[in-house]
């Protein structure tokens, strides 16, 4: 024991608790030059395969500059995609693939921090991405171990955190966020290399079993497998990462997520009807690149066509990483016009495609409210992504006062240029399809809103997702068919930086009420 310990033991104990030490169980991958798909690599886990994923997943779903949230007494800094409210009311899972097992990590976006939970069986990872509808005879057990991926992420929805400010809307919110997160890192993952696809036709309590999810409150609503294609395509030199997502790894299998309280428990089960997890439906597996929107309906409007800027523009995913590190959510829009070339540029984002296993799922449409945009008239059209086209509708575009009633008075949507309300025929739909079709719709509906994001962003466009919304006046200001309805909302218009957004504090202040009115 020195002297300076004997004569002051707490700045000696303060000095000894602060003093820095490296830990092999938190340190990154370490880059080396080795080929990721070669089986026999010694250490996989420190592989520069799992820090592609990783880093994709900083792109995909990771913290970014700008704006640091205030939620209650907590700061947050923004993320790379878009949520109600900035809850945030999902997980993510990666199960790595590692020798001949998958090693299974939770991704917390706050840090860029990766956790190991458990080790995950070969077999087990291939009876989830092969299952198949009881009538089908099961594949060969060689034929489903074959070619698994590199990587499978998993967006698991936590209900409650989206419930406890919204009711039971807030489920609905889930699917949407995870929707915009599970794109995203699709879309960064093949910036990185790799081949993903997304999968909505799985066994949601069988991977709740894989991934130790049981009753725990959480619904598995996306996968998003990454493929390291034959020959090892290479990453890409130059590819931006991102500086606010260094990935920090924990490898020591600690502490496993956060057990649910008695509230959430409540909430889980007052979904139970609705929920895909509660209410499984077998659908074929069918594999394909989708549109990210259908084409237009009949249309009882005899005006030509009106052919759109950019209609082969993907600048959106030819420099992914730094326009997904630009994306931010308007807080506001100034009384100014857009204009025509940028919309339609912005548009164009939504023609590209996404690989899914429900190829044969359905597709919302895309109806456009024209207030203030130079080279259009105000009034309602239907997109026609085929012909990158808009279809005049009719109408005026209606008043600001009627415009932010229909969105619930919320004070974002003054001063927009145009509406984006993505419409279906909910109710045909869900009679058809259940519980599963509307997760399908839902998923489809955010992946076209995400794509509609990184098209503003390139375009320097101001846009912003709205949840919170009267479905039958936006229906009526776009004058939409009875059998329409509006699922989701998007403003897009000259951003006002200055502006606060409103929804982000702890009530549901976009559900109508006014942030500086009591309750009631």
């Amino acid at each position: 024991m020195g002297v300076e310990e004997l004569t002051n033991p707490l700045l000696a104990g303060f000095w000894n608790e602060t003093r820095l030490r490296s830990s092999p169980e938190t340190i990154s991958p370490a880059a080396d030059h080795t080929d990721p798909g070669m089986a026999d690599h010694t250490d996989p886990g420190m592989s520069v395969q799992w820090t592609r994923i990783a880093e994709a997943l900083g792109l995909g779903y990771g913290e970014r500059s700008g704006a640091v949230i205030t939620k209650g007494k907590a700061l947050m800094r923004a993320r790379t995609t878009p949520s109600a409210g900035a809850l945030y009311p999902f997980e993510v899972l990666v199960a790595f693939q590692d020798g001949h097992d998958y090693a299974l990590y939770h991704y917390d976006a706050a840090g860029c921090s990766l956790r190991r939970l458990a080790a995950v069986g070969r077999h087990e990872v291939a009876d989830i991405l092969t299952a198949a509808p009881s009538s089908d005879p099961p594949a060969a057990d060689a034929d489903r171990t074959a070619d698994l991926p590199a990587a499978v992420v998993a967006v698991v929805a936590r209900p409650w955190h989206a419930m406890r400010k919204y009711g039971r809307r807030g489920y609905l919110y889930t699917h949407l966020d995870s929707a915009h997160a599970a794109t995203n890192i699709a879309l960064a993952a093949a910036d990185a290399g790799f081949d993903p696809a997304v999968r909505l036709r799985f066994d949601r309590r069988a991977l709740s079993r894989l991934f130790g999810l049981e009753n725990l409150c959480r619904e598995p609503q996306a996968l998003v497998t990454l493929t390291a294609p034959a020959g090892g395509r290479p990453a890409g030199t130059g590819r931006a990462a991102n500086p606010f997502a260094v990935p920090i790894w924990w490898h020591d299998g600690g502490r496993g997520l956060e057990q649910p309280d008695g509230p959430e428990r409540e909430a889980w089960e007052l979904v139970s009807p609705v929920s895909t997890y509660h209410q499984p439906r077998d659908l074929p597996l069918r594999f394909g690149t989708t549109a990210s929107v259908r084409a237009g309906g009949p249309r009882t409007g005899a005006a030509a066509p009106v052919a759109l800027a950019g209609p082969d523009d993907t600048a959106a995913l030819d420099d992914f990483g730094p326009v997904v590190l630009s994306r931010q959510s308007a807080k506001g829009f100034l009384a100014k016009p857009v204009e025509a070339d940028a919309l339609g540029r912005t548009l164009a984002a939504v023609r590209g495609g996404i690989a899914v296993d429900c190829a044969d799922g359905p597709l919302a449409g895309l109806r456009l409210l024209v207030r203030n945009v130079d080279g259009l008239a105000p009034g309602a059209y239907e997109y026609d992504p085929a012909g990158h086209r808009l279809l005049p509708v009719g109408g005026d575009g209606g008043s600001e006062e009627a415009v932010v009633a229909a969105c619930m008075n919320q004070g974002v949507a003054a001063g927009c240029a145009a509406l984006v309300a993505l419409h279906a025929p909910v109710r045909q739909l869900l009679g058809e399809r259940g519980q599963q079709g509307l997760a399908e719709l839902h998923f489809h509906a955010a992946s076209a809103a995400q794509r509609l994001c990184l098209g503003a962003a390139v375009q320097h466009v101001g846009i912003t997702c709205l949840g919170g919304f009267d479905a039958g006046r936006i229906a009526g200001l776009a004058l939409l068919a009875d059998e329409e309805e509006v699922m989701y909302v998007i403003a897009v218009g000259i951003a006002d930086e200055n502006a606060v957004k409103w929804d982000r504090a702890p009530i549901a202040h976009s559900h109508g009420r006014d942030p500086r009115q009591p309750a009631g």
